[in-house]
């Protein structure tokens, strides 16, 4: 079933007033019945001590598609009812909702809950959905303007720094950015937002600032290949150096092997050249052994399956990527992609830059 299926469940079911009305009680055993199963799920998956064994946990993944498909159904005929915004904000942040479906959420909070209770709650879902940037953007500045409870306005604020992280590392947004995380931690340091909280994800936004941002001295780095060899950045100091997080279960089978390959391909691009990719994998060692034997993963790769690297870089959803200069500054962060590799390329290629014409001196009068 694709997505176009379930947008056309959403907007069937959101349209419609004579879908029987849902209640907080069933939404609420919804999340609830959702957590506790994808907690034992990773629990099984963290322990899993062979390919084999976490490709057969990995089919046993719980399906979001049908907790998905129930939420719409308890909260589709309820959205301007108050206590809905929760469980409709729970669809945007951990559902793969279309971003038709969640500018139809959007809309509906825009006409009838610019004065819930619990907007600021809202506003963060909405920062963790897959909605345009822009999108988001104006949606979370008109409830930070409007929202009257300093708490939840602070809510709002550490939503829009949230935002902004997805706008660029200009001064002006940084600064902004700094400004929005002040706020949020005077006014609503403790307030809970999922399994975190206001003040804890105020500091990870100030840590990347000042220590994983654009032109910021990567942190140096030490770990373990899966022979026991030792690797670290100092070990390729003068290179650009494409370190890549990965997993082989945090995508998709297919995908991950497109990742692979494509990682693959990328080393042997800038073979022989002033460039290095190194890998930061967390499946147990013989995983990755077992990957390396079959030659699907690239030449290097540091074996980090208690993620304490993954943290040192503040990497919660890989796959993801860095580029470092030859001077060990990060110059890009994101996916694999094309974005990664042109960065590369300015940085083993930099433009000269243009030779100044001699300033012509004026002739002398008679």
């Amino acid at each position: 079933m694709g997505m176009k299926y379930f947008q056309i469940i959403l907007f069937t079911i959101f349209a419609s007033q004579s879908v029987d009305a849902g209640t907080p009680a069933e939404a609420e055993a919804i999340v609830q019945e959702h957590k506790t199963l994808m907690d034992a799920w990773r629990t099984d998956l963290a322990s899993a001590q062979s390919v084999e064994m976490m490709n057969a946990i990995l089919y046993k993944k719980p399906n979001i598609r049908n907790y998905q498909k129930r939420m719409i159904k308890v909260v589709g005929a309820e959205l301007k009812n108050p206590w809905s915004l929760k469980y409709a904000g729970w669809l945007m942040a951990k559902t793969p909702l279309g971003k038709q479906d969640v500018k139809f959420i959007m809309d509906y909070a825009n006409k009838f809950h610019m004065k819930a209770t619990d907007l600021g709650n809202f506003c963060y879902n909405v920062a963790l959905s897959k909605q345009p940037v822009v999108a988001k953007k104006i949606f979370i500045e008109k409830a930070h303007k409007v929202i009257q409870d300093p708490k939840q306005k602070g809510i709002a604020a550490i939503a829009l720094a949230v935002t902004l992280s997805e706008m660029g590392d200009s001064a002006v947004n940084n600064a902004r950015r700094l400004s929005l995380v002040k706020e949020a931690i005077i006014h609503a340091k403790d307030e809970k937002l999922g399994e975190t909280n206001v003040g804890e994800i105020s500091m990870e936004l100030v840590h990347r600032l000042k220590n994983l941002n654009k032109g910021c001295v990567a942190p140096e780095i030490s770990g373990i290949d899966s022979s026991g060899a030792q690797v670290n950045l100092a070990q390729h100091k003068g290179k650009v150096v494409m370190l890549v997080f990965w997993s082989s279960f945090d995508l998709p089978v297919e995908k991950t092997i497109e990742l692979l390959s494509f990682m693959q391909t990328i080393e042997k691009q800038y073979a022989g050249k002033n460039f290095v990719l190194i890998g930061v994998n967390k499946d147990q060692i013989g995983n990755l052994r077992e990957l390396e034997k079959g030659a699907k993963t690239t030449r290097i790769n540091i074996s980090d399956p208690q993620q304490k690297i993954f943290q040192q870089y503040r990497v919660a959803s890989p796959p993801l990527c860095y580029v470092l200069d030859q001077q060990g500054r990060i110059q890009f962060t994101g996916i694999v992609g094309s974005f990664a590799t042109l960065t590369v390329d300015a940085l083993l290629s930099p433009a000269k830059p243009k030779a100044k014409a001699k300033d012509k001196v004026a002739p002398a009068k008679p």
